[in-house]
């Protein structure tokens, strides 16, 4: 049977505003390109607004925005916004047509709010965001790095003033924040300042794996994965060979195993986490996906190949219904 897929992250806003001549229907170029959301039967897919900080760290925000209401402009046959629990639902269910719903996210604050700014700047970014390309389902406070926020995932920071500020300011406005970036200290003290402050603000990893499985800084040690299995939050399946493992693409069915006997059963979901790769300066890391996870044409053959292992509504739960169940507490349906 097919999947209707939701991917809870991938880069294709990043590559459009930044690479020269760069379209959305390059398979060359990037594994999300619209050839590949076709086949992989992708009728949800979240599309990172990503900074990687710095100096310039806002330069490319409004670009990536515009970049995100242009997909839905000029490439109608392919692409439509989805804003609200309803039209997710209704993308799911639209199989027989070619077109990929969207949903913007911010990956790293970074996007923002610059170091130097006043911190309200975020605030203020963050509804430029929502005015040009909708509700934002999750923010993460960092990238690799540290930033005014917080520590990143190649730090031992934790939270700072700012993240703190930038927490308060996001609970209570349908928007998730994202774990899948944050160094150990971050992540605790994130659940620890939303549990102190009791604060409504949903938490996701949206493309992490496990770290019990294979030890990567980017993948979850259990307690950590216990805490968002425990505040109803989702954990995105990563395909980068990096945090899978670098030699056996069998162990994507590993990571979802060990999620399941954690618990996960409704808190597995898909976060890819496809990206344009050409000049990446690791080349160390090529090729970054095994050919069996290469792109999102593959989502249904990485599917069906977890039929002998899981039973069909654990599928369809991992590939689907989960993400959209969070999409429901975080825009706040109250809807059957």
């Amino acid at each position: 049977m097919p999947y209707p897929v939701v991917d809870l992250h991938c880069d294709l806003l990043t590559y459009l505003a930044s690479v020269k001549d760069a379209h959305p229907g390059n398979t060359k170029d990037i594994g999300c390109a619209i050839p590949y959301l076709l086949d992989g039967l992708v009728k949800l897919q979240v599309l990172a607004i990503y900074s990687g900080g710095g100096r310039n760290s806002t330069e490319l925000t409004e670009t990536q925005c515009r970049w995100f209401q242009r997909l839905a402009a000029e490439h109608r046959e392919s692409f439509h916004r989805v804003s609200n629990p309803g039209e997710a639902r209704e993308a799911l269910k639209s199989a027989g047509t070619g077109t990929t719903g969207t949903i913007v996210s911010i990956e790293n604050a970074s996007a923002l709010c610059g170091e130097d700014e006043p911190r309200k700047r975020a605030l203020e970014r963050l509804e430029l965001v929502r005015r040009l390309a909708g509700p934002p389902l999750y923010v993460s406070l960092t990238h690799h790095g540290g930033n005014r926020f917080g520590g990143g995932n190649t730090t031992s920071s934790g939270l700072t003033n700012d993240g703190r500020y930038l927490l308060d300011h996001l609970a209570g406005r349908q928007v998730a924040v994202d774990l899948s970036h944050a160094s150990d200290a971050l992540a605790y003290d994130i659940l620890d300042h939303i549990e102190r402050r009791d604060l409504d603000l949903p938490v996701l990893a949206s493309h992490s794996n496990f770290r019990a499985v294979f030890d990567h800084p980017r993948n979850l040690p259990d307690d950590l994965t216990r805490a968002v299995i425990d505040r109803n939050g989702l954990i995105g399946m990563n395909f980068l060979r990096a945090l899978l493992h670098p030699d056996d693409p069998s162990y994507l069915t590993r990571h979802i195993l060990h999620g399941m006997e954690m618990g996960a059963e409704r808190a597995l979901a898909l976060g890819a986490d496809y990206f344009y790769d050409k000049g990446h300066p690791d080349r160390s890391r090529a090729p970054f996906f095994f050919p069996e996870h290469a792109n999102a044409g593959k989502y249904q053959s990485i599917l069906r190949s977890l039929e002998p292992v899981l039973d069909p509504e654990q599928v369809s739960a991992l590939a689907s219904e989960n993400a959209l169940g969070l999409m429901r507490r975080v825009w706040q349906d109250k809807s059957g």
